[in-house]
């Protein structure tokens, strides 16, 4: 699962809460938070390293054989661990449960070096847990919760067995433990604010490089991601091509901010006409294109007439204030082997027949890509 953009949340509800993703934010946000979980196992791996070769160096000070009980328990978290990123068809419970086992190693380490009163090697222990604290902050702070559970199990277990020692230090303990909890409370929030905020710019960044910023519709390269997801699909497409009869006279009458006003409401009326299984495109201009599942002609002409009504109806650009302008509509649709830019080309073909023909038409090529391109419907009128 390195590199995986997927996060399925945990199953079991303790771990369920315990590696909640702020549940406001956007979903798009949330995956890619979830997915930084299973990056790069490489801190994983020189971080068990590290553990296994503190651990060693205890063992040879103080010759314990508990300390080979937790280097190998160091083991094999590590290789569970690797097991739970690489196995994509596993559940996250695992990963997670297994974080916590791994915090929970740390901590029984930290417990025995200390209860022991080895001090140089409790120095080494401490500086180790610091650099795992660290660690713990900049990888899982998508997850305050989770983060939190594994920092207080290593920190704790400090303070808990030095307190157990020294029990005249206790209140310092304390006033520090406070502060230390505070203080990685922030950080955490810190990090997570501010990869939500970078991760929503690229969202956002990417959104408007496919999208008109006057209407919202798609751009042409917005478009064309929209036909390649349906032929990836495997369905046939078909297209319409719409232009505007009688928009330049509205502008040149009303004004320049009355025919942006003007395109906003056709893009309205031509999203909510064409429903949410159609991608609508404006294409440029008073210009616009339909992309959707061919379901046969009949279907296809009868959007080209729905949308003819819908367009043609009189816009109030503001109180008081109407405006008309009507459409005229080529249609092809693309087979097995379309393209983009041929579909285009047929649909365009069988705009200009319609605009020569009257205006306010809508043309099909049925024939498609497989036809000659020129006209073979008759024209239709709303």
């Amino acid at each position: 699962m390195p590199g995986s953009s997927t996060y399925e949340i945990p199953r079991i509800a303790p771990l369920r809460w315990i590696s909640t993703i702020d549940p406001a934010l956007p979903p798009e946000v949330r995956k890619r938070l979830g997915a930084m979980f299973f990056s790069d196992p490489k801190p994983f791996v020189l971080g068990a390293l590290n553990s296994i070769a503190v651990i060693l160096v205890a063992f040879h000070r103080i010759g314990d054989p508990i300390f080979l009980v937790l280097a190998a328990a160091e083991v094999l978290i590590l290789a569970a661990r690797l097991v739970t990123l690489r196995n994509k068809g596993m559940r996250t419970d695992a990963f997670f449960a297994v974080g916590l086992a791994w915090a929970l190693n740390q901590a029984a380490t930290i417990t025995t070096v200390v209860l022991f009163h080895d001090i140089p090697t409790t120095i080494i222990v401490l500086a180790s847990s610091l650099a795992a604290i660290g660690s713990i902050i900049g990888r899982n702070f998508a997850a305050p919760r989770y983060a939190m559970a594994q920092v207080l199990m290593i920190d704790l277990s400090f303070k808990a067995s030095f307190g157990f020692l020294y029990p005249e230090f206790i209140p310092l303990i304390a006033i520090q433990g406070i502060m230390f909890v505070l203080m990685n409370m922030t950080m955490i929030e810190q990090q997570r604010r501010l990869t939500v905020r970078a991760i929503t710019a690229e969202i956002e960044s990417r959104t408007q490089s496919f999208r008109d910023p006057l209407t919202g519709l798609l751009n042409r390269r917005g478009l064309e991601n929209a036909f390649e997801r349906l032929r990836t699909k495997g369905v046939q497409p078909a297209l319409l091509y719409l232009d505007l009869d009688g928009f330049k006279q509205v502008n040149d009458s009303l004004g320049h901010r009355a025919g942006d006003i003007l395109l906003q409401q056709v893009s309205h009326r031509l999203t909510a006409t064409v429903g949410p299984d159609a991608v609508a495109c404006r294409l440029g201009g008073d210009e616009f294109l339909v992309l959707f599942q061919e379901n046969g002609a009949e279907a296809v002409r009868h959007l080209g007439a729905r949308l003819i009504v819908a367009i043609g109806t009189p816009y109030e650009i503001e109180p008081g204030a109407l405006a008309r302008v009507g459409v005229s509509i080529g249609a092809t649709l693309g087979g097995s082997n379309a393209d983009l830019t041929s579909m285009m080309v047929l649909a365009d073909k069988e705009l200009y027949a319609a605009k020569a023909a009257g205006k306010g038409l809508c043309l099909l090529n049925e024939a498609g890509l497989a036809g000659t391109g020129l006209p073979t419907d008759r024209p239709l009128r709303a």
